[in-house]
């Protein structure tokens, strides 16, 4: 064997180790911050869940450094640099191990990019939702908070069906769009009170009359007017459920067991706050029950699973 090949050679290996080693930190950040995720990508067969590991793992690395403590200027300027070092680590022009960023999490993220042909303006539209969160703490109207979601959730579902393949284009796209329009929803709903606490309110003024919401009307006194908003949101995102219904059935099978698994989850934690939403204003964490949990994640590995809606 030749010099140079020998030297390909060794830089193959050394690849494949470093690769190893950062999706085994993928794994291990997944395990320890997310317990649903982890185990629902677990009904993702490889290499698509090593890839859906590294997917969350970036994200979550992003909403760490936009939650962390610190002046919103910094923050910004921290979650920019966070970007420049994503498109350096994804830049399919870069051949050589040692210019890759330092970090654990970069090679298990490159390889997801490239091997799966992720668009790389969904990773830049999650950073500008990091960036939003920085400077915007009230919502006037629906449609702005929509292009919020998008960016920090519908990306999220169409990262994952590129990863697990679907059928259908751009239609099917846009039902990935709705079903994470619909999740984070859900996630606004159940976090409203810590939210308001914090002095930061998604739901939006138009959903109150509003031109401007108090975040003590979630925290104080009288809340029938918060209860009202919070039911006609909720409604809303149950609309966007049923409009997405579809998505299951387009979705390779690779992804379908985990998406429907989640979905039954989320949709689960909804339906909760459908039927009490003074729950979501009484400090009470909406959940499920492990038992719930455990049943979904059964039916979803092992039984034929109905490609509708439903909530329980």
């Amino acid at each position: 064997m030749s010099t140079s090949a020998s030297i390909a050679v060794g830089q193959v290996a050394a690849w494949e180790r470093s690769l190893a080693q950062s999706q085994a930190h993928c794994v291990q950040v997944v395990r320890e911050r997310a317990a649903n995720f982890y185990h629902g990508l677990k009904l993702v067969p490889e290499p698509k869940r090593s890839a859906c590991y590294a997917l969350y793992a970036w994200m979550r690395l992003a909403d760490d450094l936009a939650d962390e403590a610190g002046n919103a200027e910094a923050k910004t300027r921290t979650i920019e640099q966070f970007r420049r070092t994503t498109m350096r680590a994804i830049d399919a022009d870069l051949n050589e191990a040692s210019a890759m960023p330092e970090g654990e999490l970069w090679p298990a993220v490159r390889d997801m990019v490239l091997r799966y042909g992720l668009p790389v303006e969904y990773l830049d539209d999650m950073i500008e939702g990091q960036l939003l969160d920085q400077h915007k703490t009230r919502y006037a109207t629906f449609e702005e908070l929509y292009d919020y979601c998008y960016k920090v959730a519908s990306v999220v579902g169409l990262s994952c069906v590129t990863i697990w393949g679907y059928e259908g284009g751009e239609a099917t796209r846009k039902l990935a769009e709705q079903r994470g329009i619909a999740f984070q929803l859900t996630n606004i709903l159940r976090d409203v009170l810590e939210d308001a606490q914090r002095d930061r309110v998604y739901l939006p003024a138009d959903a109150f009359e509003a031109l401007e919401i108090n975040p003590v009307m979630f925290t104080m006194g009288d809340k029938r007017d918060a209860l009202e908003g919070i039911k006609e949101m909720a409604e809303k995102a149950e609309g966007y459920y049923k409009a997405s219904e579809p998505l299951e059935a387009r979705v390779s099978g690779d992804g379908r067991a985990c998406l429907w698994a989640m979905t039954r989850i989320y949709r689960g934690l909804l339906y909760q706050i459908r039927r009490d939403p003074a729950r979501v204003l009484s400090g009470e964490r909406v959940r499920l029950s492990k038992l719930h949990k455990c049943w979904i994640a059964l039916r979803a590995k092992y039984l034929p699973i109905g490609l509708g809606g439903g909530t329980k």
